[in-house]
């Protein structure tokens, strides 16, 4: 299955670059319609259930669940960090790994972090851009939302990897704790105000990729990235 999407990843990314001087956006006109289901989606089902578990679930709870899940997550990130041949994030995420793990009960306790090891957090679609793949076309993806044809092809190994994500199994054991994961996700940006504005979309867009230029060059921005002004 991953060879097939890599397969795709190579033919879309070849299409998308060649377009990418003309037009950074070719699939603009789909990716607007997705956007638009998305936050349809998210209005009429994800935040009603993530409030309501917000409003039920005690503070303490949910940053468990947080710490939880952040901690699955590390050995991908430990993995990338090797890939990308950073070996203090490597040891810093498997120190984290281990300390959480263990003194944290699980992760639901932060514990490395009250040590001073800091999150290192890489994934794959960072570690494509390290070696040299270009981000390829905007991309948003039904319920994940703002992506690329890279990152998009990155989210595979993800699912793979990570315990706490569906792996388009019928196990309900899966997809309970993906569920949670999402809903614990969305109830920790509430406080968060919808972004707005002439044109929601673009805002969206490009805040991602600056974003993910910046993940990608660790805090090293491209000041070309700032040229288009936001609404």
């Amino acid at each position: 299955m991953f060879r097939s999407f890599l397969i795709i990843f190579l033919i879309f990314s070849q299409l998308s670059l060649s377009s990418e001087k003309e037009n950074s956006d070719p699939f603009e006109s789909l990716n607007r319609k997705t956007h638009a289901f998305n936050m349809t989606l998210d209005d009429w089902v994800i935040r009603p259930i993530a409030e309501t578990y917000d409003f039920i679930i005690p503070d303490f709870v949910q940053i468990g669940f947080s710490n939880l899940f952040d901690n699955l997550g590390t050995p991908l990130s430990a993995a990338n960090n090797l890939i990308q041949l950073k070996p203090l994030g490597f040891i810093s995420e498997t120190s984290r790994f281990i300390l959480n793990s263990t003194l944290g009960i699980f992760g639901l306790f932060d514990v490395a972090s009250g040590f001073g090891i800091k999150e290192r957090n890489e994934d794959f679609g960072q570690s494509l851009g390290i070696l040299g793949i270009e981000s390829g076309a905007y991309l948003v993806i039904p319920l994940f939302g703002p992506s690329s044809i890279r990152d998009g092809i990155g989210l595979v190994p993800n699912y793979y990897l990570r315990p706490d994500l569906v792996r388009l199994e019928d196990n309900k054991s899966d997809l309970a704790l993906n569920g949670l994961s999402l809903v614990n996700l969305r109830a920790g940006l509430l406080s968060i105000s919808d972004l707005s504005g002439n044109d929601q979309y673009s805002f969206y867009r490009d805040a991602y990729l600056q974003r993910r230029e910046y993940e990608i060059n660790d805090g090293k921005i491209d000041e070309s990235l700032f040229d288009d002004d936001f609404d």
